[in-house]
Formats: structure tokens, C-alpha cells, sequence
């Protein structure tokens, strides 16, 4: 029994590496589009996939390592903010339920709009104190629509597969 538990954590341990690197790497470079105060991405996919397979503890790692370090590598002035809307953003998500794709995941995703956009609202008036902050929103709203997208295409096409069933079973 401890064996298994064991094994379980690892996979954990190991997933939620794979997921910081696929994070980090498809924020900092797969469709990155810079926009007036920072850039749209095709990163938060891959944090809400993170956020509906691992427990929080390791969906929040993935996030806060894999958004942390692609803004390390092209927008160091956004870390700090990035490492803490990335860690709010997974905790409406559940990997509880035998689907990725679910109700609760599904409204998941406006909590998520939500934290994203005012999240780097805060972040820009507090690191450049302008008003003009409030255009970044558009951007945001476009980018966590996107991701959503994605994310339940994805979602629906590895829930289609099994994934859950056969890997973290």
C-alpha cells in the first residue's frame, strides 16, 4: 500500500515537471503575441489541464514554476504577479472527478477570467501606477477565451482516450 502511494506521488511529482516545462515553453514562445503591456499566449490551456489532473498542490507548482519561468525569460518585470494569479487560477479546478472535462471545471473558468484580468490590472497600476491599465483587460479576456477553448478541446479529446483512467488510476 505504501509502495502504491508512492508510485502515485511520483507521477505526481513527475506530471507536474512536465506540465512547468510545457507551460514555460509554450507561454514564452508558441504563438506569443506582445501586446501594449505584455502578451497573449497559449500557456493557461495547459495550467487549467494541470489544474484538472494534478491535486492542488501540484497543479499550483506547475503553474506558478511554468508561467514564472517563461516570464523570467521574456517579461521579468511581471514574475512576481504572474507566479501569484497563475497559483489563484487553479484553485477553482478539481482533478477529483473521473473526467476533465466537468461542470465544476467548466465554471472554473470564469473565476479564472476573472482573477487573470484584475489580477494584471492590480499588477500594472502597481508596477507603472497608470490608468491605462484598464486596456491590458481586453487582451486578458481574449487570451483566458482562447485558452478555454483549448483547454476543453484538449480536455475533451484526452477524457475521449481515457487518459485519467489509465494514467493516474
Amino acid at each position: 500500500m505504501a509502495k502504491k502511494k508512492a508510485n502515485k506521488q511520483l507521477i505526481y511529482v513527475v506530471m507536474a515537471a512536465l506540465f512547468a516545462a510545457i507551460i514555460t515553453v509554450v507561454t514564452a514562445s508558441v504563438l506569443h503575441i506582445p501586446t501594449g503591456n505584455g502578451y497573449i499566449h497559449l500557456g493557461d490551456s495547459f495550467i487549467f489541464l494541470a489544474a484538472s489532473l494534478l491535486p492542488l498542490p501540484y497543479a499550483i507548482a506547475a503553474a506558478a514554476v511554468g508561467a514564472g519561468l517563461a516570464d523570467a525569460l521574456t517579461a521579468p518585470i511581471w514574475v512576481i504577479a504572474t507566479v501569484i494569479i497563475k497559483s489563484l487560477i487553479v484553485l477553482p479546478f478539481t482533478s477529483k472527478k473521473d473526467k476533465i472535462i466537468n461542470a465544476r471545471n467548466l465554471i472554473a473558468l470564469i473565476p479564472a477570467l476573472i482573477v487573470t484580468c484584475v489580477g494584471y490590472y492590480l499588477a500594472d497600476r502597481i508596477l507603472f501606477g497608470a490608468w491605462g491599465a484598464f486596456a491590458a483587460v481586453i487582451p486578458n479576456v481574449i487570451q483566458v477565451a482562447a485558452n478555454a477553448a483549448i483547454y476543453v478541446i484538449f480536455g475533451l479529446a484526452l477524457d475521449a482516450a481515457g487518459f485519467k483512467k489509465k494514467v493516474l488510476k
